[in-house]
């Protein structure tokens, strides 16, 4: 995929959590993980745009980084969609994605910032 791939992907996410209303706090927890994670993203994808040699050298980290934004982002729809009964199971996933493959795209943000 190219740069410009993986913002069109990501510009559904990101209309999805500008125009969304507050409510729920575990919801909006999620979206601002979101916000955070999508907008350290493309800060990553300006930067590599600029040195195509490091683009290159980073390339599979970009798309685990893609892959895992994705994932979350479904799990939250569907978490927001699933009966209240059901909301714990969708946590627990959520929960590993969070703590799994988001911080990875936090360290790829400060590798390529320093």
């Amino acid at each position: 995929m190219t740069f410009k791939d993986y913002v069109v992907a990501n510009q559904e996410i990101v209309q999805r959590i500008t125009d969304r209303m507050p409510g729920d706090p575990k919801l909006d927890m999620y979206y601002g993980t979101l916000d955070y994670a999508t907008a350290r993203f493309n800060t990553i994808l300006l930067k590599l745009s600029q040195d195509q040699v490091l683009a290159q050298e980073h390339r599979v980290e970009v798309h685990e980084c893609f892959e895992a934004i994705q994932a979350f982002y479904r799990n939250v729809k569907r978490y927001d969609a699933c009966p209240r009964p059901f909301k714990f199971i969708l946590h627990i996933v959520l929960h590993g994605i969070g703590t799994r493959r988001i911080p990875k795209i936090k360290k790829l943000h400060q590798t390529l910032t320093n």
